[in-house]
């Protein structure tokens, strides 16, 4: 991935995606953006005309094409950044407390939300609490969940709660 930004190079990923279903893409690879312990592949998908990012603890297998591209015109990662694509934007710490259906939550055992993180397995569900950036990116996100989702607690990050770690996050 390294060289083909470097090289401003297509590649070719093989990866899978939040519902374990794995797809084969030609992306333009244009930037890596760390988000807490997460790393990510900003890129644009043949055939369209937007970025994207792509989780690269999920990528499998990644083929540099010898094909080069012109970067987008206008295109860049700190803009990508500042219009609030990655994390939860801007705001003070919250606390939040939620219960989430094992397949929509899975992602977070993988990729949690903050580095205080913790997850309780319950028989169908995880309960899940962290402290956050309260903003209405983290609305948008909880409710994006529909039903698959039940906030339980959001409070202050003064007003925390100790859960015990039930599942490694």
């Amino acid at each position: 991935i390294s060289e083909a930004l470097y090289e401003d190079r297509l590649i070719t990923v093989e990866y899978y995606n939040a519902e374990h279903k794995t797809q084969t893409a030609t992306v333009m690879p244009l930037g890596l953006a760390q988000q807490g312990v997460r790393l990510y592949l900003v890129c644009r998908f043949d055939g369209f005309d937007n970025e994207r990012t792509l989780a690269i603890h999920r990528i499998k297998k990644v083929v540099v094409s010898t094909f080069n591209f012109n970067r987008p015109q206008g295109f860049t990662l700190k803009k990508y950044d500042s219009d609030g694509r990655f994390g939860f934007g801007e705001g003070e710490s919250c606390f939040i407390e939620f219960l989430i259906t094992k397949k929509a939550g899975f992602h977070l055992l993988e990729t949690p939300l903050s580095h205080d993180q913790i997850v309780e397995e319950c028989e169908d569900r995880y309960k899940i609490s962290a402290t956050v950036i309260d903003s209405l990116l983290l609305e948008r996100w909880i409710k994006g969940f529909g039903s698959d989702i039940t906030l339980l607690k959001k409070t202050s990050g003064i007003d925390r709660i100790k859960c015990k770690r039930a599942v490694n996050a």
